[in-house]
């Protein structure tokens, strides 16, 4: 369950080159028909599917190895953290190297990691410590690197198609949550080391496929001295906070994204150590990923529809509302059917959610402003959700244990519930009406 997604912006006309021939991509090109934008879709996608199976592998041998709900969600916690405070510095990174050079690295550095997993794994070498010390490495790599995949699609596809696009994404990340959970529990329950051998496979997919990238996609001017490009780099990356915090409704969805994504994280991290530590099986712990893949799922297939027929703040007001009511239940009840039903629940809500709030935050957002705009806001959402896992965990050993975890999840909702109601975005209207109203 992916609260809030990876944005999209593009720009209104894109010159695609191959050789000597040169042709404008428009609308009535579908984007399938595009090889560069099928390249990047295979890429990007291994990328996701890898990180899909380390999300739910994770925790669960973190728990195996550490003996201890807290360590477990510390070292969940010290990944998600070291990745947000890095995320700033790659977004500016994005915008000025080579996007496709840094998509190749993301793939190698990946594949490399994974490879040093497996290895230890596999000679029975690693510890909590060990385990800790690659999962920060993970957290580095894709921290600094993880951007260029969202920032170099504004080199593939054109503004036409943005709307097309996002509802891909989401259809994408909705089938990848939906198998993802399951295959990551029943290749952790054949042995340890199978997840991080496949992820390997993965992240070597993703270079492959961004090596074939057209060269010239995703190029960055080039500066002529160090000196200049220290200095730009840090005027850059001021320029990234300072334009961000100027916006009314993109400082809004940072304050609101940042509770929402408190409360997913929160249950999600929650719910996978309390099933691993009742000795619940790892593929019926997947499961859950599943089911709420499903509604993620049938989120997608509906939201192309709500985000075109639905006023877009009401559209984000009322996903958030279900959303809501899904921590409710687990509140109620922490049994199995009720959990897998909560969930579902939840994964129908985001899709809408992430397709409404991201397609006019990003939409809105200025082409040579895109890989910082992602860095604040993903920063800003995601840097206190990097630190519930370990606040997750430490509830857990308390008396109250997962009913404190829903309890938290559940406030943060509200509150959250409560920024999109009482602030701009309950005013962003229909699509169609964005370009009349200031982000």
């Amino acid at each position: 369950m992916h609260p809030f997604g990876p944005p999209i912006e593009m720009p209104k006309a894109f010159k695609k080159k191959r050789g000597n021939v040169t042709r404008m991509v428009t609308k009535g090109n579908l984007l399938w028909g595009s090889a560069a934008y099928r390249l990047w879709f295979v890429s990007d996608t291994s990328d996701v599917c890898a990180v899909s199976l380390r999300t739910l592998v994770v925790p669960l041998l973190a728990l195996q190895l550490s003996g201890s709900q807290f360590v477990a969600g510390v070292i969940v916690a010290i990944e998600s953290t070291i990745m947000m405070v890095l995320l700033p510095f790659g977004g500016t990174l994005a915008d000025r190297w080579n996007r496709r050079h840094m998509m190749i690295a993301l793939g190698v550095l990946g594949a490399g990691l994974s490879i040093a997993a497996t290895v230890c794994l596999v000679a029975e070498r690693l510890n909590t410590w060990s385990f800790a010390l690659i999962i920060a490495l993970f957290a580095v790599v894709n921290g600094l690197l993880g951007t260029s995949n969202d920032a170099i699609l504004k080199s593939i596809v054109p503004m036409e198609n943005f709307a097309k696009a996002q509802a891909i994404r989401e259809g994408r990340e909705a089938c990848v949550e939906l198998s993802g959970g399951a295959v990551a529990g029943f290749l952790y329950k054949l042995t340890q080391w199978c997840p991080f051998l496949v992820s390997a496979v993965l992240y070597l997919t993703s270079a492959v496929t961004a090596l074939a990238l057209p060269q010239s996609t995703g190029t960055r001017h080039r500066h002529a001295d160090t000196a200049t490009n220290e200095a730009s780099f840090l005027k850059q990356f001021a320029e990234g906070w300072v334009w961000a915090m100027s916006q009314r409704v993109f400082l809004a969805a940072m304050v609101m994204g940042a509770a929402v994504n408190v409360a997913c994280v929160g249950v999600v991290v929650g719910l996978q150590i309390t099933l691993a530590d009742q000795g619940v099986d790892p593929v019926l712990i997947g499961v859950v990923s599943t089911v709420s893949g499903v509604g993620a799922l049938i989120g997608s297939a509906l939201s192309g529809r709500l985000v075109d027929g639905v006023p877009t703040g009401k559209l984000i007001i009322g996903a958030l509302s279900l959303f809501t009511i899904s921590l409710v239940l687990l509140l109620v009840s922490t049994a199995y059917p009720v959990v897998l039903v909560s969930q579902g629940m939840a994964g129908l809500a985001f899709p809408a959610l992430n397709a409404a709030l991201l397609g006019f935050i990003y939409g809105k957002t200025p082409e040579d402003l895109q890989g910082r705009a992602s860095a604040v806001f993903e920063t800003t959402v995601g840097l206190l959700g990097a630190l519930t896992p370990a606040l997750a965990g430490y509830l857990l050993q308390t008396r109250g244990g997962f009913f404190s975890v829903a309890a938290l999840a559940l406030a943060c909702a509200i509150v959250g519930l409560a920024i999109a109601v009482c602030s701009p975005i309950r005013g962003i209207p229909k699509p169609e009406l964005w370009g009349n109203i200031m982000l």
